[in-house]
């Protein structure tokens, strides 16, 4: 295996955690402040996606791919089962219990 295989899978494994680290956050809620757990959320899901992307060794049309895949199960996930998506100050969730105001 090259050097360059080598970083491509680094590369892949860590989108994967990273992605895992926000669903588990989605899933689980250990952080319990909403407006943290967001921005977690977020962030964990947007470096794994970006890394996953990059780690698949062709950006067109692999990583692109890779991107909108995980960006369209990412942002679903959001609004089927967080409080997570909120967008210019409302929060959109297929829950009621879910589109209440942030504490």
């Amino acid at each position: 295996m090259s050097a360059t295989e080598r970083i491509e899978l680094a590369l892949l494994a860590a989108g994967l955690i990273f992605i895992l680290a926000g669903v588990t956050q989605a899933r689980y809620r250990y952080i319990a402040d909403r407006r943290r757990g967001r921005h977690y959320y977020w962030t964990t899901s947007i470096a794994g996606i970006v890394l996953f992307a990059v780690g698949t060794g062709k950006i067109w049309p692999n990583g692109v791919a890779a991107g909108v895949v995980f960006a369209l199960l990412i942002t679903g996930s959001a609004y089927l089962t967080t409080p997570y998506l909120k967008i210019g100050g409302r929060i959109y969730a297929s829950s009621q219990e879910n589109r209440q105001p942030d504490p």
